[in-house]
């Protein structure tokens, strides 16, 4: 399997989804909060939650993507797991779902939305 394929298993955007407080499991982390903690800018932060994939993204950028998020190296199974399991059943992403009740945001829910759902090529 080839490296890039491997990292793809757990892509920026799921990263993305998974994001929560680490000790309120219940509390999604924000834009700024993954910046903060990851030492990326904002807009960065912004810029690779929306990617499908690590391939334009250097090494840096993704273990502090990561690391921002929660995602701990060596256990993206989990994290995948988790995803995998919610689109499945439609029970999950608690955290997600209490931010979008709290701000009443259709932007974030568009979203969320444009993160689970599987990318078409045109």
């Amino acid at each position: 399997m080839y490296w890039l394929q491997k990292l793809d298993k757990m892509p920026p955007h799921w990263c993305r989804l998974v994001a929560r407080h680490p000790h309120l499991m219940k509390r999604a982390l924000t834009t700024e909060q993954i910046a903060k903690r990851s030492g990326l800018s904002k807009q960065t932060v912004l810029k690779l939650s929306k990617l499908r994939s690590w391939g334009n993204v250097t090494i840096s950028q993704m273990e502090s993507f990561k690391f921002g998020c929660g995602v701990i190296p060596g256990k993206e199974a989990i994290h995948r797991a988790y995803v995998e399991r919610t689109k499945k059943t439609g029970q999950g992403f608690y955290h997600l779902r209490r931010l979008m009740k709290q701000k009443k945001d259709q932007r974030i829910e568009r979203f969320l939305v444009a993160l689970m759902l599987p990318k078409i090529d045109e």
